[in-house]
């Protein structure tokens, strides 16, 4: 398949899980952004998510560059093993805006397109914990895209908050 083409479809990808999940960071109520009722907090899965997109989509950990407002340890979700950054925690009190993390995913959109066309697809995905190709990192990095945002949906579903649309592609859905 053509490079190009690839460019193009992994845009389109990227832009329907951008899509999705930015309709639910938009949905969440300020009742719910910074609640206890789960270990870790709305705007925490929101925060992580975007963070690692950005992280994933520089060539490696030497060249990510946070975003203005980054809460250190916000990024990690907690955990035991060693990639779950189980010595990173949030400072206590700190938690981010929702209109800064919508700044943030809107700066992520805006250099998407050069983000993935910058590396070659064959080359070393640049993550030691990723042994294989930067194609298939993009892949992986839409699918972790897809699994917060799913979680989020479940949390907003619970709520009673309903009516998402699905993003087939980098196209706002119509009303189906």
């Amino acid at each position: 398949m053509e490079r190009e083409l690839l460019i193009n479809i992994l845009h389109s990808q990227y832009r329907a899980s951008l899509g999705m999940f930015s309709d639910v960071l938009k949905r969440i109520p300020e009742d719910l952004w910074n609640t206890n009722e789960y270990s870790n907090p709305n705007w925490q899965i929101i925060y992580h998510t975007l963070w690692a997109t950005k992280f994933y989509l520089a060539k490696d950990s030497d060249y990510h560059v946070s975003f203005k407002g980054a809460i250190e340890g916000g990024e990690s979700l907690g955990g035991t093993r060693d990639w779950e950054n189980p010595t990173n925690a949030v400072k206590s009190g700190a938690f981010a805006k929702k209109e800064d993390l919508i700044s943030f995913l809107n700066e992520i959109i805006t250099n998407l397109h050069y983000s993935i066309e910058e590396l070659p697809f064959e080359d070393y995905s640049g993550f030691d914990w990723y042994p294989y190709t930067r194609f298939e990192l993009h892949i992986n990095n839409i699918r972790h895209i897809q699994h917060h945002t799913a979680q989020m949906i479940e949390r907003l579903k619970a709520k009673g908050i309903s009516g998402l649309n699905w993003w087939i592609d980098q196209n706002e859905p119509q009303s189906w």
